[in-house]
């Protein structure tokens, strides 16, 4: 299975550096354009229009994908729209497609999704999750037959902008091997935990030391992984993106741990909304379609009073941010504060879009 990686030869300093690129420089100006919102929203929805898509789902879903760019998520938005394209002219994608609901029992309900647009049904799902926990304290929704959410991390962060406690998750189409194994058999099943506050506080983690999405991100500005990700052809770790994408063998994060969590994820979602597991949606289906999704939202406000609430959300943020810096030069890092600051600077400057895939979307 190839070496051991040990992290004492990883500086921590290494890794922030990585993370302050990956944030506010994701592509070389020399490689890349700057658009404006406006211009990225109509080129999607051009191309949704183009293929039959009616004028309010079109715009909607292609606010989506530019709110995503904009937020500094290429890999989910302007990256993976050429392959929402292609799901969408293969047919697994139904874009006049309403998820309906199956069962309701207080404060969970259980949904089929029929397929439609995912990342359209996956935000109507967090609303009703809201809804729920606003009588229940808590709501939870599980989802079938649904597509590909695109960023995760926009339903946890949905949640967290009204007050609630957002999490959700889903599973794959098998792109991971488990722990031990040289075939994929797991999915990469992203979890989302969004904790509401100023700045909202997020994990957005898939169970790999990278998604794909990352690795194409990396592939595209020439740069290598800051830790190993995968393995190469002979089974040795390595930190070449390309080579992962290629060989979809992608190290699930934390090794044995991460392989394990994305095997219960893909089971809790499977049971909860009686659908597909990542064995059925692999052995069984042509693509990537017909995944399971769990979202879920908490009245933080019903437990504990506002104040207090913001009091000790500060308290655990100035415990972890005041801790001596490995390097002097290097901020400690708050999970998802990197976003607010982002946007902003997206909204003043314009969004970093690749040459190359400007390019490809220019073409569809």
């Amino acid at each position: 299975m190839g070496g051991i990686i040990f992290w004492n030869q990883v500086s921590h300093s290494e890794i922030l550096r990585f993370k302050n690129d990956q944030i506010d420089h994701v592509f070389d100006e020399e490689s890349g354009m700057r658009v404006s919102f406006e211009q990225l929203k109509q080129e999607f929805e051009r191309v949704l229009l183009a293929r039959g898509v009616q004028a309010e789902t079109a715009s909607e879903c292609a606010t989506m994908f530019a709110q995503t760019t904009e937020s500094g998520v290429y890999s989910h938005g302007v990256n993976r729209f050429p392959r929402f394209i292609q799901q969408l002219e293969a047919g697994d994608i139904i874009p006049e497609a309403q998820a309906k609901r199956i069962l309701a029992l207080g404060a969970i309900e259980q949904w089929d999704a029929q397929r439609s647009i995912g990342n359209l049904t996956a935000k109507k799902m967090m609303d009703r999750a809201m809804s729920l926990a606003s009588d229940h304290g808590i709501g939870l929704i599980a989802v079938r037959n649904a597509n590909h959410w695109m960023r995760g991390g926009s339903y946890g962060w949905q949640a967290a902008e009204k007050g609630y406690i957002g999490i959700c998750w889903t599973n794959s189409i098998a792109v991971m091997p488990p722990w031990g194994a040289k075939e994929c058999r797991i999915g990469t099943n992203p979890l989302i935990v969004a904790i509401p506050g100023n700045p909202i506080t997020m994990v957005d983690m898939s169970m790999s030391m990278f998604s794909y999405g990352m690795l194409e991100v990396n592939r595209l500005a020439g740069r290598e992984l800051p830790v190993d990700g995968g393995f190469d052809d002979e089974g040795n770790l390595t930190r070449e993106p390309g080579v992962i994408e290629k060989n979809r063998r992608i190290l699930p994060m934390g090794y044995w741990k991460g392989s394990g969590l994305s095997i219960v994820l893909d089971m809790i979602a499977t049971l909860l909304s009686d659908g597909a597991s990542v064995a059925e949606v692999t052995e069984e289906n042509s693509d990537e379609y017909g995944i399971s999704q769990i979202f879920i939202a908490i009245e933080v406000d019903r437990l504990i009073e506002g104040a207090t609430r913001d009091a000790k959300l500060q308290r655990i943020m100035d415990y972890v941010t005041s801790a001596e810096r490995s390097n002097p030069d290097v901020a400690i890092r708050l999970p998802g504060h990197e976003f607010t600051h982002l946007l902003a600077e997206n909204r003043r400057n314009g969004i970093t879009i690749d040459d190359s895939v400007w390019a490809k979307i220019q073409a569809l």
